[in-house]
């Protein structure tokens, strides 16, 4: 059975990552199982190639489905037991688990940031990282909400000094920002603004200290904090 023409407003390749959701969450398929040919979704979902292959970019990037050079896409297996699950939708599950793991990298590569700030960054350096955390202060101050956050962990990146830990930190960064503002919304809702600039502020203090061991525990806290909200 196709799926009807959609509203032209809608970008189509969201609503076809939409669609293929469902699929997954009504049990069309199972952690492991290879998804259909192109042709049978395309004919399914009644969109066009290009579009359903940027659909399936999003969901890779997201570690909902992963391909195998010639073998074809499929859904990606689930790595912890059925009791375990937080989510009663499969396909959130699914990019809960790549969320975890996305972090479990970005852990290891920002405690690594800040050692490298504190050996190459300048005064000058530390001092727009507080000014950016100051920056991140008014606008919660007037909105309630820390939503630049992102900005200064990519700013710790910039300070680092490492053209490679930059570029690095940003491609997860931009993976774990892409699932965050996506399906888990409820995370970011249940989030202390308060502690995170507290904690925030804890770390610069650290970096103009240029105790490396005080630093990376506190990056390290401040991660697991963030989380502990998908376990």
């Amino acid at each position: 059975m196709k799926i009807g023409k959609r509203p032209a407003r809608i970008l189509l390749y969201e609503q076809v990552v939409e669609d293929l959701c469902l699929l997954i969450d009504r049990g069309d398929f199972e952690p492991g199982d290879q998804l259909p040919s192109e042709r049978e979704l395309i004919e399914k979902l009644n969109v066009s190639r290009n579009v359903l292959r940027e659909a399936f970019h999003v969901l890779e990037s997201r570690g909902v489905i992963v391909s195998h050079q010639g073998k074809g896409r499929f859904l990606r297996e689930s790595p912890i037991s059925g009791k375990e699950k937080r989510y009663d939708s499969l396909s959130k599950n699914l990019e809960c688990y790549s969320m975890i793991e996305a972090y479990e990298v970005r852990q290891a590569l920002e405690e690594k940031a800040v050692e490298l700030i504190i050996k190459n960054a300048s005064e000058k350096d530390i001092d727009e990282l507080e000014e950016a955390l100051q920056h991140l202060r008014k606008k919660y101050e007037e909105t309630g909400r820390t939503s630049g956050e992102f900005e200064l962990h990519r700013l710790y990146a910039a300070k680092t000094g490492s053209t490679f830990m930059t570029q690095t930190l940003e491609i997860v960064l931009n993976a774990i920002f892409d699932m965050m503002y996506g399906k888990f919304t409820d995370v970011l809702d249940a989030t202390s603004a308060e502690a995170e600039l507290e904690s925030h502020g804890m770390i610069i203090q650290a970096i103009r200290e240029r105790d490396v061991e005080k630093a990376r525990k506190l990056m390290d806290e401040h991660l697991i904090t963030s989380m502990n909200m998908f376990q």
